[in-house]
């Protein structure tokens, strides 16, 4: 520990682990699932405690799962010690495994620099944009993220202190969690990262003086790198990885056939890759789109990235731990740009590596005049947005017309969440004035020592003012859209309603609702036939629909009197388009001529996409 007494170096420990704990543990359960991709993981786990198999459990009965179950396994868990399946057993796994990182990013820091080096790169962790929100959430990410960085933080201090059988033991453990989290790049990405920086580093005198040729220094690299990748152990280790990776595959591969090799082996990996498009994989952008996405999800902290840069080339050549930490987050971003598709979540894994970057430039202060006000600039940057945004905040709790103001320069879908944004706020004025008092005194003092390099007192303002951001504004916000999409209350009433008869999807089906109905909802239509007036008609009016079904509301209105409105939701679904309509079918109204009706958008209703798969009733 370099001489750091204990006592302090567990104090931070705990003032991390708490920070932390409040951000990402207070108010799981207060926010209903209201987008698609919460309740789709949920449903997996659903199955699983109403049994289904626990290799690859079918969503409603009939959809093969996107990802491989490690995440799901975990949220299983927890619900078996908790007896239920709901919004705060989902998403406790991604909170605590967030936490975790967080922790650990400050030991490898606190222990490889100074304390406050620790501490600086878990405060920059933690209050990311894009970290904080995965670590909110039920989806796959954070379980992929923490499992690649016990991986990468294990190669490194065995590049410092040695490769031991039980760090092995740890790293290769990491790696197969983190492919069973979400698929081979839990394998790829490591190697990736390894490889790179050992080909990277710099080469023994003896084998590249003077007179050595370009070739010379090539092979040099090239065994450098194969020596690297030996002390490793692969032969042994990555067999064993996959040994238990390849022992999930081959079951779900039985288990699903030959839809499970389509969706798990070319459309989630190899079409991915190569070409988004011919399997609908989606998310296709440019090579140089992550980079740039990186910078916005770092926020306020990727500001401070200039000056960061500047100070790690100013002192060139690097000790091995910064370089490794450089080829890390560089290589993260690298790696994730060469496929097709990409999404701002996947560099996930690059955080950890920049904040620790971060902690070991500002922890001792970074060398040189330039670099050290640059950095001071940055802070106070962030500590002026962060004053103008208390400001905005104190305005708008006091009654500022934002939606007047706004609501020319808005789309519907968000004009209705900053309706009930400004609602929420609204409706806990107290709370949301003392957040905004908070945030201004946390700008202030982060203003006010930044310029001098008081980097520690800095950041604990800056760490101040951003929980009272999160805490008393975006949580309040957060909850308050979520409540005006969310389907819960309204799948409540549906259950009441239907006591357990049939229910099916026409053209709007919504993950959300297929949770909370408690059941399988089986789809009326495929996606070509809800583009056909018609055949939604002669759906509603086959003696073989069930009793009850779940529409859009513009749908329901379109069908008039060949359906009897049941009950309306107030959520607006995912997308916060409209409100789903619970209908039950008249068996004696005539289906109109073809072109009676205007085509329904198979996106209308929830603003989900439309559903072919659905199951029998079970």
């Amino acid at each position: 520990m370099l001489g750091k007494p204990l006592s302090t170096l567990l104090a931070g420990a705990i003032a991390v682990l708490l920070l932390s704990s409040a951000l990402y543990l207070t108010g799981l359960a207060d926010v209903p699932f209201y987008t698609k991709g919460e309740p789709r993981e949920a449903l997996v786990v659903w199955e699983m405690t109403h049994g289904s198999s626990l290799v690859l459990p079918l969503r409603n009965g009939s959809e093969i799962p996107s990802k491989p179950p490690f995440f799901h396994w975990l949220a299983l868990l927890v619900a078996l010690v908790r007896g239920v399946v709901d919004e705060l057993g989902m998403r406790l796994p991604s909170a605590l495994l967030a936490i975790a990182t967080v922790l650990g990013t400050y030991l490898f820091g606190a222990t490889t620099g100074r304390l406050r080096s620790g501490w600086l790169a878990a405060v920059a962790l933690m209050f990311s944009f894009e970290w904080l929100r995965a670590a909110r959430v039920s989806r796959v990410d954070m379980t992929l993220a923490f499992f690649l960085c016990a991986a990468l933080l294990c190669f490194a201090i065995m590049q410092r202190s040695g490769v031991t059988r039980a760090r092995l033991w740890i790293f290769y453990a990491s790696i197969a969690a983190a492919t069973l989290g979400k698929g081979p790049v839990g394998i790829a990405l490591p190697a990736f990262v390894i490889l790179a920086f050992a080909f990277t580093s710099p080469l023994d005198p003896a084998t590249s003086g003077p007179g050595t040729t370009w070739i010379g220094r090539m092979a040099a690299r090239v065994q450098h790198t194969i020596d690297t990748g030996l002390a490793l152990r692969p032969v042994q280790g990555l067999g064993a990885v996959l040994l238990v990776v390849g022992g999930w595959y081959a079951a779900a591969w039985v288990a699903g056939g030959n839809d499970f090799f389509v969706k798990h082996v070319l459309k989630e990996n190899l079409f991915r890759v190569i070409d988004p498009d011919a399997l609908d994989t989606g998310h296709e952008h440019g090579p140089l789109y992550l980079l740039p996405n990186f910078l916005v999800g770092a926020l306020p902290w990727s500001l401070l990235a200039p000056a960061i840069a500047w100070w790690l080339w100013r002192m060139r050549p690097l000790d091995g731990t910064t370089r490794y930490l450089v080829v890390w987050f560089l290589g993260t971003i690298v790696f994730y740009s060469i496929p097709a598709s990409k999404r701002s979540v996947y560099i996930l894994p690059a955080y950890p590596a920049g904040a620790l970057l971060l902690g070991l430039v500002l922890g001792p202060g970074p060398e040189g005049e330039g670099p050290r006000k640059l950095a001071g600039w940055a802070l106070s940057a962030s500590a002026a947005v962060t004053g103008v945004a208390g400001v905005l905040i104190l305005l708008i709790s006091l009654g500022l017309p934002v939606e007047a103001i706004a609501s020319p320069f808005l789309q519907p879908k968000d004009l209705q969440g900053l309706h009930a944004a400004l609602v929420a706020l609204r409706e806990q004025t107290l709370l949301v004035l003392g957040a905004s008092l908070a945030m201004l005194a946390g700008a202030a003092v982060t203003w006010r020592e930044a310029p001098g390099a008081h980097w520690l007192r800095a950041s604990v303002g800056f760490a101040v003012a951003l929980l009272a951001l999160y805490a008393g504004v975006v949580g309040p916000v957060e909850r308050g859209v979520a409540g005006s999409r969310s389907l819960r209350p309204f799948m409540a009433e549906v259950r009441a309603r239907t006591h357990g008869a049939e229910l099916g999807f026409l053209c709007t089906f919504d993950y959300g609702a297929v949770f909370y109905s408690h059941r399988h909802i089986r789809a009326l239509l495929g996606d070509d036939a809800c583009r056909d007036a018609s055949a939604r008609a002669e759906a509603i009016t086959d003696p073989k629909a069930p009793p009850y079904v779940l529409m859009g509301e513009d749908e329901a209105t379109r069908l008039g009197d060949r359906v009897e409105v049941v009950l309306l939701s107030d959520g607006t679904g995912p997308q916060g388009r409209q409100r789903m309509a619970l209908a039950s079918p008249r068996r004696g109204a005539a289906a109109p001529a073809s072109g009676d009706d205007a085509p329904a958008d198979p996106s209308a209703g929830d603003g989900a996409d439309t559903h072919a798969g659905g199951a029998e009733q079970p």
